[in-house]
This record gives C-alpha cells, structure tokens and sequence, in this order.
C-alpha cells in the first residue's frame, strides 16, 4: 500500500512541478498584460489630459474673440454713426453753398479793410462815417457766410478724419478676430487629434483587456487546481507516514514480544536479563 501511495505521491509531485511552470508563465504573461493595459491607459489618459488642455485654450480664445466681436459691433455702429452726421454735414454744405453772396470772400475782405482803413485815417462827416460803418456790416454779414462755410469744411475734415480712425480700429480688429479664430482653430485641431488618437487606442485596450482578463481567469484555474493539488499531496503524504508509523507500531511490538519471551525463558533457566528487558517485562506487567 505503501509503495502504491508513494509511486502516486511521485506522480503528483511531478505535476504539481509542471503545474508550478504553467503557474510562473501565467503569472509572468498576466504581469506583462497588466504592464502594456496600465501603458496604453496612460497613453490614452494622457492624451485625454493634453486634449482638455487644447479645449481650454481654445475657449480661451473663443471668448477672447467673443469680446473683441462685441468691440468690432461698437466700432461699426460708430461709423456708421459718424458716416451719417458727415452725409448729413455735406448736405448742409451743399445747402449753405446755394446761399453763397454773389462776391467772393477776399474782395470782401478787401474792402472791409480799405473802409475801416478809410475810417480810421480820413475825417469825414457823420452822415457818411455811418453809411461807411453800415457799409461794413453788411459786407461782414455777407463774409460770414464763408466763415461759417469754413467752421462746417474744418468740422467735415474732422469728421473724415475720424472715420478714417474708425475704419483703421476696424481693420484692427478684423485682423485680430481673424488672427484670434485662427488660433482657436488651430487648438480645436489639435485636441480632435488627441482625442482621435485615443479613441484609436480603444480596440487595443479592449484586446488587452480581454486577453488580461482571459490570462487572470487562467491563472486563477491553475491556482485552483495547483492547491488541489498540494492538498492531495499532503494527504498522501499524511496517509504515508500514519501507515509508516503504524508498521513500526507492529514491528516495535513483534519485537517487545520477542523480548518478552526471550527474557522469560531465561528467568524460567535462571539466568540474568538485561535492563531493557527487565525494563519491557515490567512495562507488560510480566514481572
């Protein structure tokens, strides 16, 4: 019986040795797998992080276009506001040109001052001093018609010049808008790719996750079976020794009765026996 249970115990432990192998290759291919999962996770996780990056920057951007599209509207609405006051101004111009006095303005200057020179340096009557002065005041009223002419061109020219300023702000900022949604553009892009590259990660991290999965469940089995497996083992090994132990039982007490006859049969001829087998003989109650 004995040597049945150790030729299987011989058997089991040599499985039990290739089982061990087949534990450390699995072992070995499920710590790969969780290697190359965990390294296309962080591929992926990272790209995700340098995408939400490309987002920020853009909204960033979207609202700085935003507030410069707000600014844009303004600066349009003041054109157009100055666009109307310099049509209406022209049309005033126009206007107050039809009222135009039938002299121009420096023979009207002319004779202001040769009558206000003649007033001042050649005595005259009142009579005529007066319709000398009379005179002026209608020549004056008749030259402001060119000073007010004037006044309205200086006022036109301003306001060319100002909407020449609004024009260039507008520009400005058309090219900044532009300059800007570029930019924009060009962060959506990028974090469309960086999302696109980790979604291209996706069939490859649920291979691995398969195979990860496959390889732990394989793993797991083996485990399984290698515990079994050393549990049989130290069964046989256990039923070894009790039989081991339970044939010297036999042998030990085949031999104490060997003793104990022997040593009786020298008492009974008077001879001497030895302590241990006095020592057996007592133990039996033979003595």
């Amino acid at each position: 019986m004995i040597e049945d249970l150790k030729r299987k115990l011989a058997g089991l432990e040599r499985e039990a040795s290739e089982l061990r192998a087949d534990l450390e290759r699995a072992s070995g291919e499920v710590r790969e797998l969780a290697g190359l999962r965990a390294d296309l996770i962080g591929r992926v996780r990272e790209l995700r992080r340098e995408a939400a990056k490309f987002r920020e920057k853009r909204n960033a951007l979207n609202e700085e276009v935003k507030s410069l599209k707000a600014i844009l509207a303004e600066l349009k609405q003041k054109y157009r506001e100055s666009l109307g006051s310099l049509r209406e101004l022209k049309h005033k111009i126009r206007e107050h040109w039809r009222m135009r006095p039938p002299r121009d303005e420096d023979s009207l200057k002319r004779e202001i001052e040769e009558l206000d020179w003649r007033i001042q340096t050649t005595p005259m009557p009142l009579d005529e001093e007066k319709k000398i002065v009379e005179r002026i005041r209608s020549l004056e009223r008749q030259l402001n018609f060119y000073h007010k002419l004037h006044a309205m061109r200086n006022e036109f020219s301003i306001l060319e010049d100002r909407l020449k300023e609004i024009r260039n702000e507008i520009d400005l900022y058309r090219k900044r808008i532009a300059e800007t949604a570029a930019r924009s553009q060009m962060f959506h892009e990028k974090m469309v790719e960086c999302l696109r590259k980790a979604e291209d990660f996706k069939p490859k991290v649920d291979e691995i996750n398969k195979k990860y999965a496959e390889s732990r469940k394989k793993l797991s089995a083996l485990r399984l079976k290698y515990r079994e497996l050393t549990n049989q083992i130290s069964a046989i090994k256990k039923a070894i020794w009790e039989e081991e132990e339970r044939k010297r039982a036999e042998t030990l007490s085949t031999l104490k009765e060997k003793i104990v006859k022997e040593a009786l049969e020298k008492l009974k001829r008077g001879e001497k026996i030895s302590f241990e087998e006095f020592k057996i003989l007592a133990e039996q109650g033979k003595i």
